[in-house]
């Protein structure tokens, strides 16, 4: 950094391009052991930052902290982030394609040709679940879809077992239409729970996201209702409504049709040898002898509630120093993590493109 801070001092060729090409590039991990980053628009919001910095002592922490990769789920705006990805960086480029050929057994068209001009809604299970899928490189804990990228990344999957999973994931999803998906947020979730007693077996809870966040799905004219009975009884308390952009209710009854043909088609997954902790949302539980690796069990994940914040208190409580990375085109996890576990939580996005 004091190189960093004197060179901005006194030349007047500096660029940040060429600057972060050098720490990025041409700093040895042996002879700089400590790394700070900074973002900044501009050289003088750059040497802004640095001049501090350099007054700081750094000392090495008693223990490395424990990653903690959550894969992100439905719902997501992947405009146009695939190619930005594409064009920039050449090791996402490399496994892009590596899973483009893949999923060439299953499907026409590649899944790296843009979708802005194909497909009007990215949305559809059938295109937005291998876009997710193809944007998520390590894996801990999944939320949702995200389950099948986490499966693969922790070893317990193959990829190309993974990709069968996506193909016919999402194609038989693609096949139920209608329903709509509600989040609730700042209200526990046991007060909205109780709230669904006049819409049993219409509305049900998709997803336990926070003790102060859950999903809801159903059919859309009670999830219209119920939106709007929520808003009136929790009007005082500043209550967060948000209906999903997806095409179907997933996670309640509206995926009973196809869960027979889920299970059949990915019955014969082989199980690999894990090399990292894996947690499943659909049990909220370190996984056990015959998740993510049978029809059955995929067939449930897509059927019932994703208990993500047991999930994330499950991964937090194995590890001294949790860090967790979200994997995904937005933050769309890291509110659920901070409420689940307490503002001490280290949540930082993979991606920061929206």
């Amino acid at each position: 950094m004091e190189d960093t801070a004197r060179y901005l001092n006194t030349s007047e060729s500096a660029t940040l391009p060429n600057l972060a090409y050098t720490s990025a590039c041409r700093r040895s991990h042996i002879n700089y052991k400590y790394r700070k980053a900074f973002v900044a628009s501009s050289l003088q919001k750059l040497e802004q930052q640095l001049s501090p910095a350099v007054e700081l002592e750094t000392a090495p922490l008693k223990k490395p902290p424990q990653l903690i990769f959550v894969f992100s789920g439905n719902g997501l705006d992947l405009k146009g982030i695939p190619e930005i990805l594409l064009r920039s960086e050449p090791v996402f480029r490399d496994k892009c394609k590596e899973i483009e050929r893949l999923f060439l057994e299953y499907l026409p068209t590649g899944i790296l040709k843009s979708k802005e001009n194909e497909y009007k809604d990215l949305s559809r299970p059938e295109v937005a679940q291998p876009l997710l899928f193809t944007l998520q490189p390590i894996a801990a804990v999944g939320h949702s879809v995200g389950e099948v990228a986490a499966a693969h990344c922790a070893g317990l999957i193959s990829l190309e077992d993974a990709v069968k999973v996506i193909y016919h994931r999402s194609r038989l999803q693609a096949k139920v239409t209608g329903g709509r998906m509600l989040v609730v947020g700042n209200i526990p979730v046991a007060e909205v729970s109780a709230a669904l007693g006049a819409y049993l077996g219409k509305v049900c809870v998709a997803a336990f996201n926070s003790p102060l966040s859950c999903t809801l799905s159903g059919d859309e004219v009670s999830i219209h209702a119920i939106q709007k009975d929520l808003a009136e009884h929790f009007s005082k308390r500043n209550i967060f409504l948000h209906v999903i952009n997806v095409p179907a209710a997933y996670h309640s009854q509206m995926m009973d049709p196809v869960l027979t043909e889920i299970a059949d088609n990915l019955s014969e997954l082989r199980k690999g040898k894990p090399e990292i902790d894996l947690i499943s949302t659909a049990t909220g539980k370190a996984f056990s002898d015959g998740d993510f690796v049978t029809g059955t069990y995929w067939a449930r994940q897509v059927r019932d509630p994703v208990f993500f914040a047991e999930a994330i208190t499950t991964a937090a409580k194995s590890r001294d120093d949790p860090v967790f990375v979200e994997i995904g085109p937005q933050r769309a996890l890291k509110r659920y993590i901070i409420e689940a576990l307490g503002t001490q939580a280290k949540v930082f996005p993979s991606l920061n493109l929206s």
